[in-house]
C-alpha cells in the first residue's frame, strides 16, 4: 500500500481528497496526473508541518463492476478485490502518499452513506417518483436526448446509453440553485481553477434538477449496492454514495474528534467529466446534511497519449508500472506536473518526457548537483567551507532563491503546478549561472582567492540545497537523493519552515556524486 504521511507535528489540518475510481479496468496513465497533482500538494502541505490527511479510493457500487466481474467469469468481490491490487500497484510505484484508502464496499462506507441518506430524508430533500431518461453504465450519469452525440454517451462515445423507466428515490437539487448561486458569488475560489467555473455558473442560471439517488433491484438480478434505508429493493445511485467516500475516510459519522479535525475538506481533486457532481450535487447534499461545504474543488481536464484519447479497448494506453521500470518516478511525476496544465486539456508524449528528462533534469538539476559536489569534493576535501563575505552575486543568487520559494509556494497554494516549477527552476537555473559567473575553477589556482572559492562553493550549495527543498513535494526521491549528496538529512515534516530560508542549515562533508539522472540516448 502506498507509504503514509508522517506524524502529526501541527495544529493546523489540511485535508485533500481525489476522485474514487472505478475499478472496472487497471488503471493507465490517464488516471496518474490527478493523483500526482494531489500529491504534491499534500506533501507541500506536510513540508508546512500540517496536519495532513490524503484520501484516495475506489467507486465499486457500480453497474459496470457486475459487467466487469461476469465478463471476466469472477464475482464481483474477486474482481474488485484484483482491482486494489492494481491499483495500489500503480501509485506506490508512483510514490503516492495516500493516507487514508477506502473502498466503497466496506461496512464503515455503508454506515456513512446511510447516515447521510437518512440526514437528507429527515430534512424532506428525498422522495419518490418515476423516472424514464438515458443512462450510461460507464460514467454511471442519466442524460437528456439533446446531451447525447449521435445516440451516444458524449463522455464515452463507443457506449450507447440504456433507456431507463423506473420508479426512483429523488434529491431535491432544485431546492439548492439559489443557495449554490450565493455560495459561488461568496467564494471566488470555490472552483479552481476558474476556467472550469462558467459551466456551472450556467447550469445554476438555468436551474438545477431534480436527480435520481437510487436504482431498483431487478428480479434475477444481484442487488450491489448500498441499500436504500427502509426499501431494500432499491440500492443507493452510485453518485450518491462515492460522493460520500470523502466523508467515510475521516470517520464520519462515529469518529467525531477525527471528523471535526479534517472536515471541510481543503482541496478536491477530480477530472471536468465529474464536475456537476462535486461542484452542485455534492454541496447540496452536505448542505441537506447539515454539514459545511468543502473549500475548493480543484478540476483538471483530460488527457491524450501522443494525440490520441486514451483507450484501452483501441490498445492506446501505459501502465503507469511499466513506464516507472523504464524511466523512475520522480521523471514521470515531473514530467506531468511541468508539461500540462490543470486549466486545459494534455497530453503525454515520449518524446517531450525524454527531453524533459534529459534537458531539466539530466543538464540542468543533476549537473548542477554533480559540479557542487564535485568542486567541494576537488577543492577542499569534500567538507563544505564556510562562506565568507558576501558579493554582489551571492546577495543576487539569494535573492532569487527567496523569490524562488515565495513564489513557487504561493503558486503551489492556488493548484498552479506547472508555474511553480517554473518557479522553483529559476533557481536551478540561476545558481548553474552563479557557477559560470564565479568561475570557480579558476579561483581553486589563486591561494589568494581562498575565502572567495569558500563563498562561492557555499553559496552553490545553499542554493541547490533550497532548490532540492521546493522540489521535494513534486520529486520526493530526488529531493532526497540531493540532501544525501550535500551531506544532510532526508527531507522531513515542516522543513519548509524551519529550513526554508538562506543560510539555515549547517553543511558538513558531502558525499561521493552520483548521477541524478543519467542521459537517455534516442536516435
Amino acid at each position: 500500500m502506498p507509504q503514509k504521511g508522517p506524524a502529526r507535528l501541527s495544529t493546523q489540518s489540511f485535508y485533500i481528497t481525489t476522485a474514487i475510481d472505478y475499478p472496472n479496468g487497471e488503471p493507465h496513465i490517464g488516471h496518474s496526473l490527478e493523483k500526482i497533482a494531489a500529491d504534491v500538494v499534500a506533501r507541500y502541505h506536510r513540508l508546512l508541518g500540517d496536519d495532513t490527511a490524503f484520501c484516495m479510493g475506489l467507486d465499486e457500487n457500480s453497474q459496470h463492476i457486475l459487467r466487469s466481474a461476469a465478463a471476466n467469469d469472477v464475482s464481483p468481490k474477486a474482481w474488485t478485490d484484483r482491482m486494489e491490487v492494481a491499483f495500489l500497484k500503480a501509485w506506490d510505484a508512483l510514490d503516492i502518499s495516500v493516507d487514508s484508502w477506502t473502498r466503497t464496499t466496506e461496512p464503515r462506507h455503508f454506515r456513512a452513506s446511510t447516515e447521510l441518506f437518512e440526514r437528507a430524508q429527515r430534512n424532506g430533500d428525498i422522495y419518490k417518483s418515476a423516472y424514464a431518461g438515458w443512462y450510461c453504465p460507464n460514467c454511471n450519469n442519466y442524460y437528456t436526448e439533446a446531451e447525447l452525440v449521435d445516440g451516444r454517451c458524449p463522455n464515452h462515445p463507443t457506449i450507447e446509453p440504456d433507456w431507463l423507466e423506473e420508479e426512483n428515490y429523488f434529491f431535491a437539487l432544485s431546492n439548492y440553485t439559489e443557495i449554490l448561486k450565493e455560495h459561488f458569488r461568496a467564494n471566488p475560489d470555490f472552483i479552481t481553477p476558474d476556467v472550469w467555473r462558467p459551466e456551472m455558473e450556467g447550469l445554476l442560471a438555468s436551474g438545477l434538477k431534480d436527480f435520481s439517488v437510487s436504482r431498483q433491484v431487478r428480479e434475477g438480478q444481484e442487488a450491489w449496492g448500498i441499500p436504500v434505508p427502509g426499501d431494500p429493493s432499491h440500492v443507493m445511485y452510485v453518485w450518491f454514495d462515492a460522493l460520500t467516500t470523502y466523508l467515510t475516510a475521516i470517520g464520519f459519522p462515529d469518529d467525531a474528534e477525527r471528523f471535526d479535525t479534517y472536515w471541510p475538506a481543503d482541496s478536491q481533486v477530480i477530472g471536468k467529466d465529474i464536475t456537476r457532481f462535486h461542484c452542485l450535487y455534492w454541496p447540496a447534499m452536505l448542505l441537506s446534511a447539515g454539514l459545511p461545504l468543502p473549500r475548493r474543488i480543484v478540476v483538471h481536464g483530460f488527457m491524450t497519449l501522443e494525440g490520441k484519447r486514451i483507450s484501452k479497448t483501441t490498445g492506446n494506453s501505459i501502465d503507469p508500472v511499466e513506464l516507472v521500470e523504464e524511466f523512475g518516478a520522480d521523471p514521470i511525476r515531473y514530467y506531468l506536473m511541468r508539461e500540462v496544465s490543470l486549466a486545459s486539456d494534455g497530453d503525454f508524449s515520449r518524446v517531450n518526457l525524454i527531453h524533459r528528462y534529459n534537458n531539466d533534469l539530466g543538464n540542468d538539476l543533476g549537473n548542477l548537483l554533480n559540479r557542487v559536489v564535485s568542486m567541494i569534493g576537488r577543492y577542499r576535501q569534500g567538507t563544505v567551507p564556510a562562506r565568507g563575505e558576501a558579493g554582489e552575486l551571492e546577495r543576487d543568487l539569494e535573492s532569487v532563491a527567496g523569490e524562488s520559494i515565495s513564489h513557487g509556494r504561493r503558486l503551489i497554494e492556488v493548484w498552479d503546478l506547472d508555474d511553480a516549477l517554473t518557479a522553483i527552476w529559476q533557481l536551478v537555473r540561476r545558481t548553474n549561472q552563479y557557477l559560470e559567473e564565479r568561475q570557480p575553477w579558476k579561483l581553486a589556482k589563486d591561494p589568494e582567492r581562498a575565502a572567495e572559492l569558500d563563498t562561492t562553493l557555499w553559496s552553490a550549495a545553499e542554493g541547490t540545497r533550497l532548490a532540492g527543498l521546493m522540489l521535494a513535494p513534486f520529486v520526493p526521491a530526488t529531493a532526497d537523493r540531493i540532501m544525501g549528496q550535500l551531506g544532510l538529512t532526508a527531507i522531513e515534516h515542516g522543513d519548509l519552515v524551519k529550513l526554508g530560508q538562506w543560510g539555515a542549515v549547517e553543511f558538513g562533508s558531502v558525499a561521493a556524486p552520483e548521477p541524478l539522472f543519467p542521459r537517455i540516448e534516442v536516435e
